[in-house]
């Protein structure tokens, strides 16, 4: 069920049955030269479109933007914040815990949004519901190696040649020529640098460490919707079956 295809009154009857609502939540920013700008929030969307047929299952109008400040330098990115962020997922989960929600499972797209998510999720918690958070990239490289990623490389072009087919253009990438701070330090990670086997927090702008936009292990010039097909499938299994075991998880009554 779709949240925004409901009248109050279906959405009112719907909440007595103590449904899990689903937020799918990302980010507008850019994501290399090859793929698009909304890559972080149409792939939730998607997912949580294979998940809308569940009973007792509610999915809420997806959130396309998110905490992306890194990206700016990069024409089209929006960042509203992790305030911002947050202050749209409380009004959400406020708002749907006053109709008698008190379950919600976040479908993250972007790792910058987290700290967001969590104070959300938590003032969830001590008002006596319960939310979640999937990281849907993360997920997928736990569930097979394959699917190790970074940011705009292989995993998500890939995901979007089945998503918005249209909306990747593989002719337009560039190398990712990472920029390393020094001979003995290297990006690992958009914000993460490695030095001898660990990894270190370094905060600098994306066009910084990443040129072209996108920071990986593998190029998304190899990006095949096959493989994307089969990231999805997996993330929609898991999903399916994380929601089902949640529907019996305690609520307190606050």
């Amino acid at each position: 069920m779709y949240l925004g295809k409901m009248t109050t009154a279906q959405a009112k009857e719907a909440f007595t049955k103590d449904p899990v609502i689903v937020i799918p939540v990302g980010s507008t920013e850019q994501h290399g030269a090859q793929c698009a700008l909304g890559t972080d929030y149409l792939i939730p969307a998607y997912l949580a479109e294979h998940i809308a047929d569940m009973e007792d299952v509610i999915v809420a109008p997806t959130v396309p933007y998110g905490v992306c400040p890194y990206h700016l330098s990069f024409a089209g990115s929006i960042n509203i914040g992790y305030e911002g962020l947050y202050m749209v997922l409380h009004g959400i989960m406020d708002s749907l815990m006053q109709h008698g929600a008190r379950r919600f499972v976040v479908l993250n797209g972007h790792g910058g949004n987290t700290p967001s998510i969590d104070r959300a999720a938590l003032e969830v918690y001590h008002k006596g519901g319960i939310c979640a958070s999937i990281d849907w990239w993360s997920l997928v490289a736990e569930l097979d190696e394959k699917f190790k990623g970074g940011h705009g490389d292989i995993l998500e072009t890939s995901a979007m040649m089945v998503v918005e087919p249209e909306a990747v253009h593989l002719e337009l990438g560039q190398p990712m020529n990472p920029q390393d701070p020094s001979e003995n330090v290297k990006g690992k990670y958009i914000q993460a640098v490695s030095y001898r086997g660990g990894t270190v927090r370094l905060v600098r702008d994306t066009k910084e460490i990443a040129p072209s936009g996108w920071f990986g292990p593998f190029d998304p010039k190899d990006s095949t919707r096959e493989l994307g097909q089969e990231a999805l499938d997996i993330s929609v299994e898991f999903i399916r079956g994380f929601l089902e075991e949640m529907k019996g998880f305690a609520c307190t009554s606050k």
